[in-house]
């Protein structure tokens, strides 16, 4: 029996059936994906995605936990890299938004299509939370209790800063939403305006 010769690298297969996968999804929806179309799609053997992929559900697994794993490190190289309270509020929400402005995608299929669960409860354990939000949660919290701010207060102030750099992202990734400025380039302006009064 001859070979299968694939116009891709093993791994190169298998990180294009991914972000193939996340298209897919993305336009057909979950309940339609199959191993099959992501073959299709990469333009190899209905066989080959066989190779690393048992099912469709493994695929969906590797996809979810493929942006999970950029999405933190995006985070985790902004809260390294700022450790002023200020700045890293600023950086964080500039990280978060241009992530998913060079993925849009990802966005769509992280909060539309996969299972991610998040926690907006300050006291769940973050074994039991989504690793981006714990990143985003601990390093607000941590500017919180910096900044004495009243713990009663601490969840209310998490949920609305969240709900600002989240809703910027979903204005930014959505196909329908029309802005006549470079998103990119306004981030920083748009991040500016949120001046909590914990940092004053």
């Amino acid at each position: 029996m001859s070979k299968l010769k694939l116009p891709y690298h093993r791994e190169g297969l298998k990180n294009l059936l991914i972000e193939k996968g996340i298209e897919i999804v993305n336009t057909d929806g979950v309940q339609s994906f199959s191993l099959r179309k992501a073959a299709a799609a990469c333009k190899v053997s209905h066989a080959a995605p066989y190779s690393h992929f048992h099912n469709k559900e493994e695929l969906l697994n590797a996809m979810q936990l493929h942006i999970t794993e950029r999405f933190s490190k995006t985070l985790e190289t902004a809260v390294t890299e700022n450790k002023k309270p200020a700045a890293l509020l600023k950086k964080l929400g500039i990280a978060y938004v241009s992530f998913f402005i060079d993925n849009p995608a990802y966005f769509q299929f992280l909060y539309s299509s996969s299972d991610i669960k998040v926690d907006l409860t300050l006291s769940i354990p973050d074994e039991k939370n989504y690793k981006p939000f714990i990143l985003y949660k601990n390093s607000i919290v941590s500017l919180l209790r910096q900044t004495k701010v009243p713990k009663k207060k601490q969840n209310d102030i998490l949920i609305t800063i969240w709900a600002f750099i989240h809703g910027l992202t979903a204005l930014a990734a959505m196909k329908n939403v029309h802005y006549d400025k470079n998103w990119k380039e306004k981030i920083t302006d748009f991040m500016d305006l949120l001046e909590p009064s914990f940092l004053k």
